[in-house]
């Protein structure tokens, strides 16, 4: 028994000895890739962060009631571990995702993970106790310098879930995650420059989507229940080279059942509208992703809200980010909304801008606009406004005209508006019920220095309308080459239309003729060759002067030349009857004799349906003979008509001549 036990004790000493020893053997590293676990590291920076259920250091469980010998647990609102993973060469994270079993029977309300490498979102996972136990096998892009674990969780009756990282690990050695990016950012990580009405997920953390879930990160637009209007975000984006927007929009599922009103969505570069949607209960989330102009200043995100019985819309915005994809930059014209430009003096007129809510812009349909103008009359007379274009370098204008959809039920009287440059009207419409909408452009001649939006108004018995200018901004954009004076000639003919006339242009060119008032005159069609003739039925008979202008494909018109035309050509003396005398002779040719002519005066003689028979030689005296081979057998008559020098062709008089 003694010797037994001596066996075993030695046993069991070079047992040890050998493990103890082999704990200082080198281990081969393997040839594709290690790992680190994540319960072995302390991150960077924590909250509602634990290593074990509670202080006696029990272990986590999985929903199932299973026992995680690994994990990490996150229980709180905006629990959250921060990991700075610069230059450690881990290319992927790997584990399971799931909720401890003593935290799902019951209301424990909502929760959220989100797994991001930097500001780009890996993985995002809403959680209950259906979930189960998560694989997660995602890939982080080289480079990464922070790895975050983000929790949002909404507590409920019961408190709040706690989620469980089981068997987390970084792995080296494996491929990266590819991506385009030059630059990545979130716009929570730039900050708003100015706002109003906004909420992030980092002050609120029951930020959600339509169908409930909740966001990791993003934020949300929401005016305040009691007045509706304007909500926006603005962030300064200069200099960073970003050229794509990307984010997800939509109407928070706590403001969607019941009257909540209405919504609509804008994103704004500077002053240039990149997307516009109305937002209901019915409407999914949006994928949003739009091309940011180059040399964008600001980004805007806003959005416009009617107030309903329940109160106001909340829209969130989840994962917006900008980044730079490739090289290339979408090109958009320099665009000013009516605020940027600055008006003059007004009546009776209110613009909703980026920051700025002077109204609902609400058409005709009830749909809403992102920005716009308002106008109605008052006591002081028309709506009005006016716009000093100086030094602005604008050449277009266009916005989505229409009446107010609340205006139209009943007497509101009527309403034209009217488009001026310097007092000259460019645009003009009368306003019914049913116009609808109608987008209007208008090109502003250029040096011009006063621009005008008059809307003229009749009261009716219920007041004025509300008439709406959406998303009315002014706009510099290519014009045409102009036109030189000698590529044009006009003929200003006698008894027969004028003709202008063009050359040297490309294909599809238009070309316009005006009067010197400004009236036009004729529209050519799209050029098919190199020049283009425009008939206009008379230009008059004294000497004057055209306006020309061309009008490239895809381009604003040119501004317009002025090419001088002559007088009309004076008819010349038609011939008497008496003046004329016609042998019919019989075996050879008729004969006719012309007298009282002028020297170098022309005769030419038609048939009497018009048809020309001959046409004689410059008369040399005061009269011509004209041999003609046979008139005809039988009796009848010929037009005689005459052409003196720098004059054209005569009326035409008849002359009977007498059988053979």
């Amino acid at each position: 028994m003694i010797k037994q036990v001596l066996k075993t004790m030695i046993a069991v000493i070079v047992l040890f000895s050998v493990a103890a020893y082999s704990n200082f053997l080198p281990i081969k590293a393997s040839a594709a890739t290690s790992s680190v676990r994540l319960s072995s590291l302390s991150p960077d920076s924590e909250r509602g962060f634990y290593t074990s259920y509670d202080y006696d250091d029990e272990k986590f469980t999985d929903v199932y009631g299973r026992t995680v010998n690994d994990g990490v647990g996150f229980q709180d609102n905006y629990a959250h571990a921060t990991y700075n993973v610069a230059g450690k060469g881990y290319s992927s994270f790997q584990g399971k995702i799931t909720l401890d079993s003593r935290n799902v029977d019951g209301d424990y309300g909502k929760s959220v993970v989100g797994f991001y490498a930097d500001d780009q979102l890996l993985y995002e996972k809403p959680l209950s106790k259906s979930s189960g136990v998560v694989n997660m096998d995602v890939k982080l892009p080289k480079n990464t310098k922070n790895f975050f674990i983000i929790i949002r969780e909404v507590e409920g009756s019961k408190g709040r879930h706690l989620i469980v990282i089981q068997d987390g690990k970084f792995v080296k050695g494996g491929s990266y995650l590819s991506v385009p990016y030059s630059s990545y950012s979130s716009l929570l990580t730039i900050g708003e420059s100015k706002s109003y009405n906004y909420e992030t997920t980092s002050s609120q953390n029951d930020l959600q989507d339509i169908n409930g879930n909740l966001i990791t990160d993003g934020f949300s637009l929401n005016t305040p229940s009691y007045e509706g209007g304007l909500s926006y975000s603005t962030f300064s984006i200069e200099g960073n080279g970003y050229n794509t927007l990307e984010t997800s929009v939509s109407l928070d599922a706590k403001y969607v059942n019941g009257d909540w009103g209405k919504s609509v969505v804008g994103i704004y570069a500077d002053d240039y509208l990149l997307y516009e949607k109305e937002f209901t209960s019915k409407t999914p989330i949006q994928k949003v992703k739009v091309s940011i102009p180059k040399g964008t200043h600001y980004l805007t995100l806003l959005t416009n809200q009617v107030k309903g019985a329940k109160g106001t819309q909340a829209v969130t915005f989840s994962q917006p980010v900008v980044s730079k994809v490739g090289s290339s930059y979408t090109s958009v014209p320099y665009t000013a909304l009516p605020s940027t430009i600055g008006d003059n003096a007004s009546n009776g007129a209110w613009e909703t801008n980026l920051s700025h809510f002077g109204g609902n812009i609400r058409f005709s349909n009830g749909t809403l606009g992102t920005s716009g103008l308002i106008f109605e009359s008052n006591y002081n007379g028309d709506a009005y406004t006016t716009y000093n274009l100086s030094d602005v370098g604008v050449n277009y204008f266009k916005a989505k005209l229409a009446l107010d959809s609340a205006y139209l039920q009943g007497d509101y009287g009527s309403s034209t508006i009217q488009l001026l440059a310097d007092n000259r009207v460019l645009y003009s419409q009368a306003l019914t019920r049913s116009t609808g909408i109608v987008n209007v452009g208008v090109q502003i001649p250029s040096k011009t220095q006063e621009f005008k939006i008059l809307v003229k108004q009749k009261k009716g018995a219920k007041g004025y309308h509300n008439v709406v200018l959406g998303n009315a901004v002014f706009q510099k954009l290519p014009v045409s080459a102009k036109l030189s004076a000698s590529r044009v000639s006009v003929a200003n003919n006698y008894n027969q239309n004028d003709v202008v006339t063009v050359k040297s242009l490309a294909k599809d060119d238009v070309i316009k003729v005006y009067n010197t008032k400004g009236a036009l005159l004729a529209t050519s069609k799209p050029v098919t060759s190199n020049y283009t003739k425009v008939a206009i039925k008379q230009l008059g008979t004294a000497k004057g002067n055209v306006l020309v202008s061309r009008t490239t494909s895809g381009v604003l018109e040119s501004d317009s030349v002025s090419v001088p035309y002559a007088a009309e050509p004076v008819p010349s003396t038609s011939v008497a009857a008496k003046q004329v005398t016609i042998e019919n002779n019989k075996n050879k040719n008729d004969l006719i004799t012309v007298k009282s002519l002028s020297k170098n005066d022309v005769i030419k003689v038609y048939n009497s349906k018009g048809s020309l028979i001959t046409t004689s030689k410059p008369v040399t005296s005061n009269y011509t003979k004209i041999s003609i081979k046979q008139l005809g057998t039988g009796k009848g008559n010929v037009l005689i008509s005459r052409i003196s020098t720098g004059k054209v062709e005569s009326t035409k008089t008849s002359v009977a001549y007498k059988a053979e």
